[in-house]
């Protein structure tokens, strides 16, 4: 015989609680709802500690691959997906991981501006939005910091994919086996079951989460062969990229395509229809990576490894800097030790046409940069990783 939940109240009444089935008073647009006012009702934070704040951004976020159902982000710019689901048909518990994967594949393709938009016209405010959501709960947020990390987390495809539904844990397994048929991506992946209690008299309703899997980041590189046939929201959006844009994604797809690193183990870029472009550093790309950059405001190219404002960027960029001086030695470059934003940046300064994407110079440069940031911080930073506290 199962035992009955209860509630202790104010003055230590026990009131017992009762699950509600699947159509006993709560629909999925309810709990997509709930979880969506309450973002703690789901334990981000157990699954991966630098998920443990979240700000809800909107619901039903539009996307080539369909409405996302809610879209949450961390003050340090790590985006997240939830998919709702309850099980009430076979072809929702088949569907959910090709769903929720889709969508992370297709906001992978994503720049800062295009979430920015999309939230935007679903919450119908004006202005950097996320940011401005999040500086709302979290009000020493930095703009430029935020917006960097949320670039990183969309052009690393580095996510946090939860599914949340009641009845999912008998299907668990079979759902978890179509991840061997992605491909390679970076992501948190975690399915959640998401009970539903009332108290008797039902003036009380609770959700209990239990995390019934949970991925470790798996460490993967989306590769996406055919797109399908662009829909009117994709034209859409091609139709507001500006020009300036079109001329970096080319270069940077050429830059990309010739680039040869020394350490056959560092991940490139993505190529993005914008001033930059990130390489991911361990121990995670959110966390250390490196950022090669065009800045017309100054007429300038440039590279710099970047380090999080967690803990645990904040603690590598110190321990970095105690080695500032064989750094320094070590790499061709002049450098800068930047402490308010914990980076160490590189730079140089254009003159003539901007922006620079068919002076072969600029490819040198950025090749040559890269490289030697590469081959100077990574080894450090998988040892610091690795090291005991």
């Amino acid at each position: 015989m199962r035992a009955v939940p209860f509630l202790i109240d104010a003055n230590s009444n026990a009131r017992p609680l009762f699950r509600l089935a699947f159509n006993e008073g709560f629909s999925e647009q309810w709990l997509q709802e709930q979880l969506f006012k309450t973002p703690n009702s789901l334990p981000f934070g157990e699954i991966n500690p630098g998920y443990r704040d979240v700000v809800p951004l909107c619901m039903e976020m539009g996307t080539g691959a369909g409405p996302i159902d809610i879209v949450y982000v961390t003050p340090q710019g790590k985006v997240v997906i939830v998919e709702t689901k309850l099980w009430r048909n076979p072809e929702a518990r088949r569907k959910v991981i090709g769903q929720i994967l889709d969508y992370a594949k297709e906001l992978q393709t994503w720049s800062y501006s295009d979430l920015q938009r999309e939230v935007t016209r679903r919450t119908g405010e004006k202005g950097n939005i996320p940011y401005e959501l999040v500086k709302r709960r979290f009000p020493n947020t930095e703009e430029s910091e935020f917006v960097d990390g949320v670039s990183n987390s969309l052009a690393q495809g580095d996510f946090m994919l939860v599914i949340a539904g009641d009845g999912i844990r008998s299907d668990t397994q079979a759902m978890v086996q179509y991840l061997d048929l992605t491909a390679n991506m970076k992501f948190t992946l975690a399915m959640i079951e998401t009970a539903v209690y009332q108290t008797e008299d039902k003036d009380l309703t609770f959700i209990q989460p239990r995390t019934l899997f949970q991925t470790k980041e798996i460490q993967r590189t989306v590769y996406i062969s055919d797109f399908a046939e662009p829909t009117s929201q994709r034209e859409q959006i091609q139709e507001e990229v500006n020009p300036l844009f079109e001329q970096y994604h080319e270069f940077w797809k050429d830059f990309i395509k010739d680039l040869r690193l020394d350490d056959p183990e560092q991940p490139v870029a993505n190529p993005l229809a914008r001033g930059n472009v990130f390489f991911s550093l361990p121990p995670s790309s959110t966390t250390a990576w490196i950022t090669l950059y065009f800045l017309k405001a100054s007429s300038e190219i440039g590279c710099f490894l970047r380090l999080s404002s967690s803990e645990e960027g904040v603690s590598l960029y110190h321990a970095l800097k105690e080695d500032a001086e064989a750094i320094g030695n070590e790499l061709p470059y002049a450098i800068e030790w930047d402490d308010k934003n914990c980076r160490v940046i590189t730079h140089k300064r254009i003159h003539g046409e901007w922006p620079p994407v068919r002076d072969q110079n600029t490819k040198t440069y950025f090749s040559g940069a890269v490289n030697a940031f590469v081959n100077t911080f990574r080894p450090r930073l998988e040892r610091l990783s690795d090291s005991p506290d």
